[in-house]
């Protein structure tokens, strides 16, 4: 009844204050409801579009008005204009933050109403055209019955040859075209879990239309003649362009079997095109020119027989694919070194191949165990790896993460060394020359003094970025160091406060002189006691700092802090430094204050010495 109230009010206010825009007002019988996406209430609004009398269907969604109406085109006066679906749908806002004035129901379809008339409008006056471009792959999959995987270069404008996998999944027939100058097997495989050497390969050509090129979509369960095909290809082309397709079309199948796959993109803006396919075949396989001496490409012979069949494309170009994140390009190059791949160093990892680094070398010579998947990104499936049929072998953490990273992100490449980080140093097995950034999350101060002293006497050391949580959740610190600049190191850290106080750790929120680790069964169990969501806050901007040092957005070699809610680590009897005292605006203030101007590993003063 509530609802029906809703409708009522809602009418009643449109008849009041609908003025010129809404001119009549007509209830939709229950019975025809289906016709309109199955709303519970919709009624016909008559209105003016353009001077001329037009009239909709607005519905009313079940929440409404939680919800915003939706509005048809139910008898097809508007042709076939952009943002208008088949079944007449009118999409007109694409804004799902709009924040709805629930109190006023007939305000809100009033509201939604000057929308749809501009959409209307400017569909008839052709001023969003260019929408059919931005839209052109939706409208595109809505006829195709058949997707296809690309790895292509869309940068690259030359007409060219690519090769084309034949997939197939049990019923469904799917197709995988790439460059030539690729090699996306590695990619495939870990995609859909097949062995496809043996796949058959075909050629497809790939056709990039001008820039500025318009082509209507066609509309769905349409599919455009070879005529219409070879019109906007062939118009849109530059002579240097279709000299190349002309000249690719007039190669000699190697058999009278005659099935040509397409890939055709349009320019929407710069760096942005759309991609379709289309699979060109005779329906009994044959050329029926029997007159020819060579057998011709469809686009070349028109032959009488012809099946045109659209393609949805699924882009799989990892240029494509890290552009839709927001993050573009810039880290596809890097070479990233983890020393470390615990709690803190396996989200960091993982982070840095979602941002798309080429090369990350994992460093650790530690097992993954049962007791600290809870703490890890890696679950109970990776702690122990197949030997024979029935021998299970630990795993060392390098692997079962290179494992993990290249089963999800398989353009990332993994070096996993299973070795102490001295013996590393020890035995040269990195080109710290080919590393971008190393970034340490090991917790272990000494081990951590080894790493600062060995990379500030390397010349041209990448920048070094130390990650490390504190127990309890009361904070966690990056510190960032060798970022273009020798001062400030990991052994600054490290020195008394006054002459009467023993060496602590000047960026620590615990007081000096306690011991936190526990041990659940002896030694050999000892731990930290921090949750996941205390590393992975700390991973995060761990990952935030080496972005914004490789972008040079950090100046110098500060020590950035996040803090926690203290009262777990008070309640079991510890004790706060002075430094958690500070406000975060006084950390952030005081962030190369830790600098030790005497240093013996940074400072020009201390090397002296």
């Amino acid at each position: 009844m509530q609802k029906l109230n809703v409708l009522d009010e809602t009418i009643d206010y449109i008849k009041t204050y609908g003025g010129q825009e809404v001119e009549q007002v007509t209830l939709i019988p229950e019975s025809h409801l289906g016709n309109y996406r199955k709303v519970p209430h919709a009624f016909r609004i008559q209105i003016e579009v353009l001077g001329g009398p037009a009239t909709l269907v607005v519905g009313l969604p079940k929440d409404f008005p939680s919800s915003l109406p939706l509005f048809f085109d139910s008898q097809r006066q508007f042709g076939f204009i952009p943002h208008i679906e088949e079944d007449g749908f009118i999409c007109y806002t694409r804004d799902e933050n709009i924040v709805i004035d629930e109190r006023y129901p007939g305000a809100v379809v009033l509201d939604c109403l000057k929308k749809v008339i501009d959409v209307l409008k400017n569909g008839e006056t052709k001023s969003n055209n260019f929408d059919f471009l931005e839209e052109f792959e939706v409208y595109w999959s809505k006829t195709c019955a058949y997707f296809a995987h690309a790895m292509i270069d869309e940068q690259d404008e030359s007409v060219r040859e690519l090769d084309l996998i034949v997939l197939s999944f049990e019923e469904d027939l799917s197709f995988f075209a790439y460059e030539r100058t690729m090699d996306p097997f590695l990619y495939m495989e870990k995609l859909f879990h097949q062995d496809l050497s043996a796949k058959e390969k075909r050629r497809c050509l790939y056709i990039p239309l001008d820039p500025g090129t318009f082509i209507k979509p066609p509309r769905k369960g349409e599919v455009w003649s070879l005529k219409e095909l070879k019109d906007n290809i062939f118009n849109h082309l530059s002579k240097i362009k279709k000299d190349r397709l002309l000249q690719l079309l007039r190669r000699s199948p190697k058999s009278s079997r005659r099935i040509e796959h397409l890939i055709l993109s349009v320019t929407i803006e710069s760096n942005k095109k759309a991609l379709f396919g289309v699979i060109l075949h005779y329906p009994d396989g044959k050329v029926h020119n029997r007159k020819a001496k060579v057998m011709l490409h469809p686009l070349i012979q028109s032959p009488a027989k012809i099946n045109l069949v659209p393609v949805h494309i699924k882009r799989h170009y990892k240029e494509f694919l890290f552009t839709r994140t927001g993050s573009g390009m810039e880290f596809v190059s890097k070479h990233a070194v983890v020393i470390g791949v615990g709690a803190i160093g396996s989200v960091v990892a993982l982070g840095l191949s979602k941002a798309g680094f080429k090369t990350i070398t994992l460093i650790d010579h530690d097992w993954l165990d049962t007791e600290n998947v809870y703490r890890h990104e890696l679950g109970v499936d990776l702690v122990y790896t197949e030997d024979a049929p029935i021998k299970l072998l630990s795993q060392k953490k390098v692997h079962a993460m290179k494992k993990e990273i290249e089963r999800k992100y398989p353009f990332t490449h993994v070096n996993a060394i299973d070795k102490k980080i001295s013996d590393v140093f020890e035995n040269n097995q990195i080109d710290w020359s080919n590393v971008d950034v190393v970034v340490v999350c090991i917790g272990s101060p000494n081990v951590e003094m080894l790493i600062s002293r060995f990379m500030h006497k390397l010349s041209g050391s990448p920048p070094v970025i130390h990650a490390w949580v504190e127990p309890f959740g009361i904070g966690g610190h990056i510190l960032v160091t060798l970022n273009k600049v020798e001062e400030g190191c990991y052994q600054c850290l490290f020195r008394p406060i006054s002459d009467e106080t023993p060496i602590s750790n000047l960026s620590a929120f615990a007081a000096t002189g306690q011991t936190f680790t526990k041990s659940l069964g002896g030694c050999g169990t000892y731990f930290t006691p921090y949750s996941f969501l205390d590393s992975e806050e700390t991973a995060l901007l761990a990952l935030r700092t080496i972005f914004n040092v490789l972008r040079n957005q950090i100046q110098g070699n500060p020590i950035l802090s996040w803090k926690g809610d203290a009262a777990q680590f008070l309640q079991a009897g510890y004790r706060l430094s002075e430094r958690f005292g500070m406000s975060a605006e006084e950390l952030y203030a005081k962030r190369q204050s830790y600098i030790n101007p005497t240093c013996p590993v940074c400072s020009i003063e201390g090397s002296k010495n």
